[in-house]
């Protein structure tokens, strides 16, 4: 009798301890899971960082870099957080590929904002400009307007907290095809009061082809011609196409985020609290069957010595 215990008691925990490997098996991923991705996402950068700043990150998919231009296409590497539009012009040093290579192609520029012990791809941001349609597929780009918002729209929603970073990405769009968020060129900012310093960017030509803006393709009041110099925004003003889904829907990918959107982790943050909790239930459930089970094999033995 006592074998049969120990055997029905090793069945069951070794069911306990199977279930967790089995749920992880199939994709739901613990809290031990999700701090190993945090954990490798510190391993040093791709790309080396500018003004000797060392990166406590790196992208998995970033496959390039940015370089940001002002409105006389000369690369910038600084500036406030309340100029409009943020930047002139973005431009890639990833070429375009194969897949996107189709007429229509567009670019659109996202903010995140890095998390520690959180995958890249779950980071939380929101689409800075409107998609534009560009000239040269060796080198995407975006070109914003004067109806843009300025940085302020990104850190004001999501403020910095991972070493006062956050990180630009161009997605790009084809028609009637997904955003590719599999493989872009990005940069880094760093936030200091009201102003920003790239501190990881690209060096490509402010002049390496032509884009235009969806807003202006639309004819969208005030998207046409150059910011006046030093335009700003106050802090806590609303305005601008690409707060609005309905506009910044027309220049998007199909099935991708609108500009202007946000794009937030709780999806992901919800499946790891799931998954987190997964284990201890499987486990909890395991140590019950081999009480149960244990119980029943215990009475059965009685029954069977007292002749019933």
């Amino acid at each position: 009798m006592r074998r049969s215990v120990i055997a029905v008691a090793a069945a069951g925990f070794v069911l306990a301890c199977a279930a967790p490997a089995q749920l992880a098996a199939a994709g739901v991923a613990g809290t031990a899971t999700a701090d190993h991705q945090g954990a490798v996402q510190r391993v040093a950068a791709k790309f080396p960082a500018m003004h000797g700043f060392k990166m406590p990150y790196s992208d998995p998919n970033q496959a390039g870099l940015l370089t940001l231009c002002n409105t006389r296409d000369q690369p910038i590497t600084h500036g406030s957080l309340s100029t409009v539009p943020f930047v002139w012009r973005v431009v890639s040093d990833v070429a375009t590929p194969k897949a996107y290579r189709v007429k229509g192609v567009t670019a659109t520029l996202f903010s995140f904002q890095p998390r520690p012990y959180t995958p890249a791809g779950a980071w939380s941001g929101e689409a800075l400009t409107a998609a534009s349609l560009y000239s040269n597929f060796a080198h995407p780009m975006v070109q914003e307007t004067p109806i843009d918002e300025p940085l302020t729209q990104m850190t004001d929603a999501f403020p910095p907290i991972w070493d006062h970073l956050i990180e630009l990405r161009l997605y790009l769009g084809a028609p009637d095809s997904q955003a590719d968020v599999m493989q872009y060129a990005a940069a880094d900012l760093r936030i200091s009061g009201d102003t920003w310093t790239m501190v990881e960017g690209g060096t490509s030509g402010c002049k390496s082809g032509t884009a235009v803006s969806r807003e202006v393709l639309l004819g969208m009041r005030g998207a046409s011609g150059t910011p006046k110099p030093g335009a700003t925004k106050a802090p806590g003003a609303t305005g601008g196409s690409h707060t609005s889904p309905a506009s910044a829907a027309a220049g998007s990918p199909s099935n991708s985020p609108a500009a202007g959107s946000t794009i937030s982790a709780s999806t992901a943050s919800d499946d790891s609290s799931s998954a987190g909790g997964a284990a201890p239930a499987a486990i909890g459930i395991g140590l019950a069957v081999v009480v149960v089970l244990a119980a029943t094999t215990l009475w059965r033995s009685r029954r069977r010595r007292a002749g019933l």
